[in-house]
């Protein structure tokens, strides 16, 4: 059973189901693990022993609850062994913070010309350090990951420490037919990304004419080599009555791609002005539309839902939870080995659970629940604080319209945007 402030739930991991019991029903099931009687309780709560003979018997039948004449075991403290040893799962390398295009949405503002990236040598060693600790999960990105020459040499080097998968994230405009003809000959994944079906939408975004094409002719040839591709759609107003049309364009040519991602508050992504209401409206949680999970459950409770296990490098040496987690610096790999960084501060942000987290940690539904804190920290700039995309209040026990959820997003984007103006201008 999991409390909330004015609710309770059961979770029935068999088939999936939740049951919200209010504060009675809460101290009646609770009364039970304690040993007392329900006469006991009867009198306690002021209600009929015949009403929670009824009830107690109900949840019985359902197998919700086990009834037993013998008394309650003493409660055992489990240790997670995840959370005792915990062990990095995925690396995201940004190679380069330069870019050849410009796009509205940019979590990492990459431009052109930008600063100094780190060398080969000691991209390779932290490569090789992540290997020491059990990664086996790489992503080369940007910037444009492309506009380096040593892809190659770094992708042979996370080859030789033994990682199974490699993904490089382009935006595709400068492949090649060699550099694909090595991708498929080495078995890495490839994400591209692909903002519309329509050039003169997707052209627009890129900030770059003839981008489109260079993008879809690299992508067929990537399917044509049989290299294992996925596509990536960033959710903007400038491309947000495409989504379908995109999804559909994609599913025809037989590319993987997931739901649209909605813009970040991160980088460029600041910019209020790019943000699609419609789409951001329906990623708003306004129903307990949870299914009862135990891998799930056990998971949430002793970590971060997100971000546990992962790690991203900037191309400044900057080691950060989540690509999206840009003010979150935990360490730089110049000063310090990554296994020291993971020590000393990464597990700060491993280890944040939804019961640190304002509001949800009084949720009834929070070890269900997916928390992205990047997201809450955009709008707030509290690491702690809730989801703006959640309407639901614990205190009352009520969901919130998707409406009025986004009218607390503007407000809170205000200054976002009136911050990246100023640094735009700069």
């Amino acid at each position: 059973m999991v409390n909330g402030a004015k609710y309770s739930l059961i979770l029935d991991f068999c088939n999936g189901g939740i049951y919200r019991l209010n504060k009675s029903a809460t101290r009646i099931i609770e009364s039970g693990g304690k040993g007392l009687r329900i006469s006991e309780v009867a009198e306690e709560l002021n209600l009929e022993l015949s009403d929670i003979s009824a009830f107690v018997t109900s949840l019985s039948r359902q197998g919700l609850i086990q009834l037993s004449s013998l008394p309650p075991k003493p409660e055992t403290q489990k240790t997670d062994e995840k959370e005792a040893s915990p062990q990095l799962d995925f690396l995201w390398v940004e190679m380069t913070s330069r870019c050849n295009l410009r796009c509205l949405h940019c979590y990492a503002d990459a431009k052109p010309k930008q600063d100094p990236d780190l060398t080969t040598d000691e991209i390779k060693r932290v490569i090789g350090q992540a290997a020491d600790l059990g990664c086996k999960k790489i992503q080369f990105t940007g910037g444009e990951c492309t506009l380096r020459e040593d892809l190659r040499d770094l992708i042979d080097h996370a080859r030789l420490k033994g990682f199974s998968f490699i993904e490089v994230f382009t935006n595709g405009t400068l492949l090649t037919e060699p550099l694909i003809r090595y991708f498929a000959s080495v078995g890495v994944n490839v994400a591209i990304s692909i903002y519309s079906y329509r050039q003169e939408t997707h052209d627009t975004i890129t900030g770059t004419k003839g981008s489109f094409e260079k993008t879809l002719n690299s992508l067929k040839l990537l399917l044509a080599y049989g290299v294992p591709t996925r596509c990536a759609t960033i959710a903007m107003k400038q491309n947000e009555v495409d989504l379908d049309g995109t999804s559909y364009y994609l599913q025809q040519l037989g590319v993987q791609n997931r739901p649209p991602d909605p813009i970040r508050p991160s980088g460029r992504g600041c910019n209020m002005e790019n943000w699609p209401q419609q789409y951001v409206l329906k990623t708003v949680k306004t129903e307990p539309n949870f299914v009862a999970n135990r891998e799930i459950y056990d998971y949430n409770r002793s970590r971060n839902s997100c971000w546990f296990g992962k790690i991203a490098i900037t191309n400044e040496g900057d080691i950060l939870p989540c690509v999206f987690a840009r003010d979150q610096v935990a360490g730089n790999i110049k000063d310090q080995s990554l296994k020291e960084i993971i020590e000393n501060r990464m597990l700060k942000f491993w280890n944040l659970t939804i019961d640190q987290i304002d509001v949800c940690k009084d949720c009834e539904y929070r070890y269900l629940c997916h928390d992205c804190r990047p997201w809450a920290y955009g709008f707030t700039g509290n690491l702690y604080a809730k989801s703006p995309r959640c309407t639901y209040n614990p205190y009352t026990g009520e969901w919130g319209s998707a409406e009025s959820a986004f009218l607390d997003i503007q407000q809170k984007s205000a200054d976002l945007s009136i911050i990246w103006a100023g640094l735009i201008n700069v």
